[in-house]
């Protein structure tokens, strides 16, 4: 009997087993359905999107390439967000801009006067005294959440292109951004006063080995970016297209003179989308850009106090670009005028330039009597 037994024992075991993983099997089944349903609208998106003439990463860096050499540093080994990130006074050492040459120039000039500026080799302020400025803390602050190969692609304009090595720095520091750069010295030989370029002056931008490709590509623009007809143009035709980014940064490294400084702050201020910065540099105590530091400036400042209560007396000195503005940030010779939340506008040509008062205009703006009794 127990002969015949052990074999029905063994096949009542089996069958159990059987009957607890039929249930599993079909559990996995349905996972594997499941999971191939998902994945077919991934796949029809993305043709979607091509089909739309929608950039789906690959044609973006293809386009990018072949308008453009191609400068940006390799990828880095890891794949994270933040080990992604850049270090700008990494990337702008091997450019040569001088955006970060305070640091080995002080170095020099601390150890031999003769290699300080001539007229600063005397400057109680140590960080005065070489050439080249220390902007990497202010763009490591403001603009390292675009330097990762999967940042938000944003659109970015440089004002004064010069030679070319500052626009090198932000372009490998910005891998997905769509750069512009605007430059006077590349218009047409000619006299001033027929706003052409003296050909003795030279041409800067030429000594950018992309020089050709970024005017090819509608990238580099030849004018006088203290001119509201330049810049409207530019901005209408190249760069306020349909399939552009949104704006967010303008970075005005140009004559440094305070008056177009001035129209940078007034031009761009209401047309960089929300979120963004325009940030001014060389703000240095010289005779031409002093008066952007000393007049314009301290207004805007007070403007961000301003509340407009009846039962204060205060004015507004710029009231078209005061509804835009967050914040600013400044350090040595450098400031970041931070965009609000109010979204971006194209003013009028009067609400565009700057007003015809806003330097001579600046000691009543800031001291005339601001208080009075509360009604």
């Amino acid at each position: 009997m127990a002969i015949v037994q052990k074999p029905q024992k063994k096949a009542t075991f089996l069958k159990s087993k059987l009957f607890l993983l039929l249930p599993l099997a079909c559990i996995l089944i349905v996972l594997s359905i499941s999971i191939q349903r998902d994945e077919e609208p991934k796949k029809d998106s993305a043709k979607q999107r091509s089909s739309q003439g929608i950039s789906t990463g690959d044609d973006e860096t293809k386009e990018r390439s072949d308008c453009v050499e191609n400068t940006n540093p390799s990828p880095p080994t890891e794949s994270t967000e933040e080990s992604t990130q850049q270090d700008f006074r990494e990337v702008a050492l091997k450019t040569g801009t001088d955006k970060v040459a305070g640091y080995s120039g002080l170095e020099e000039c601390l150890k031999d006067p003769n290699k300080c500026v001539a007229n600063m080799k005397d400057a109680m302020r140590e960080e005065c005294r070489p050439w080249g400025h220390f902007y990497d803390t202010i763009y490591n602050r403001w603009l390292k959440p675009y330097s990762a190969l999967d940042s938000e692609r944003i659109q970015f304009l440089e004002i004064g292109h010069y030679q070319g090595k500052g626009f090198t720095s932000y372009s490998n520091y910005l891998p997905t951004a769509e750069l512009h750069s605007m430059e006077i010295s590349c218009l047409p030989a000619g006299p001033r006063s027929e706003g052409k370029w003296p050909e003795e002056w030279g041409n800067f931008a030429k000594n950018n080995p992309n020089y050709e490709a970024l005017r090819a590509a509608n990238r580099l623009h030849c004018g006088d970016a203290s001119q509201y007809e330049f810049l409207k143009e530019t901005w209408e035709k190249y760069m306020k297209r349909e399939d552009a980014p949104p704006l967010k940064v303008v970075v005005d490294d140009g004559a440094h003179l305070a008056e177009q400084m001035a129209m940078s702050l007034f031009f761009w201020i209401p047309r960089i989308e929300p979120g963004g910065i325009l940030v001014m540099e060389d703000i240095q105590p010289t005779g031409v850009a002093n008066p952007f530091r000393t007049h314009i400036l301290p207004q805007v400042v007070k403007d961000l106090h301003w509340c407009g209560s009846e039962g204060v007396q205060d004015f507004l000195c710029f009231p078209s670009i005061q509804p835009f503005i967050h914040a600013v940030h400044c350090e040595m010779h450098i400031c970041v005028f931070v965009r609000n939340s109010k979204p971006s506008t194209e003013p009028s040509r009067e609400n565009s330039i700057t007003p015809a008062n806003a330097f001579t205009n600046a000691q009543t703006c800031l001291f005339g009597p601001h208080e009075q009794e509360p009604k």
